[in-house]
């Protein structure tokens, strides 16, 4: 778990956008509005887990490379010039170094750990923050994808297997403005973690 101590150590400074894009504080219920759900998470879960949920992101792009055949080493080459760099290539070879097999279920798993080991959030409650974190992928993905010059229509039936009509709803919203990866992964998480945790 040396990867996630050096994640606690750097955890506002990963250059998928952490620092410039920390998550806002949720907006409070009004007097005349249905009252906001008891929170899950602390402000602190919640910008750590942030943090996470970005290395993440990097972990599953780590793990398509790996998937589509690229070596350790060209993965290595494609995040060397990261900001975050020693951090990304640990993560490099902790992807390379685990079995892969569904890299949205690996993805799962990678950010339940990193919850437990960085923000001292235990398995047990980090359901609904993976819930997040997967809405974050969506719209990473979709943003890749739009950017890539992939129709709509594409992505849609990529994500037509996930239940509900959320990933339509996230992919949509990622369609209709210009985004970096970052912005898009964290206005998803930010959309999704606002309802559940403190501010």
């Amino acid at each position: 778990m040396k990867i996630f101590r050096a994640l606690a150590f750097t955890l506002l400074c990963l250059g998928a956008g952490c620092a410039s894009n920390p998550p806002p504080a949720p907006v409070p219920a009004s007097a005349d509005s249905a009252p906001m759900p008891a929170a899950l998470y602390t402000a602190k879960e919640r910008a750590s887990m942030f943090g996470c949920s970005a290395l993440t992101d990097s972990a599953m792009i780590i793990a398509e490379m790996k998937r589509n055949g690229a070596s350790r080493q060209d993965a290595k080459a494609f995040f060397a010039d990261r900001s975050n760099a020693p951090l990304t290539l640990a993560t490099v070879d902790k992807v390379y170094d685990d079995r892969i097999g569904n890299v949205w279920d690996y993805a799962t798993v990678f950010f339940t750990d990193c919850a437990a080991h960085v923000s001292a959030v235990p398995r047990d409650r980090s359901g609904p923050a993976s819930f997040c974190m997967l809405n974050s992928m969506i719209a990473a993905t979709a943003q890749a994808s739009r950017e890539g010059g992939v129709p709509i229509e594409k992505v849609d039936e990529y994500f037509a297997g996930f239940p509900g009509a959320l990933p339509q709803s996230i992919i949509a919203g990622v369609y209709a403005q210009t985004q970096t990866r970052a912005e898009a992964h964290a206005q998803a998480w930010n959309s999704c973690m606002e309802k559940i945790s403190g501010g």
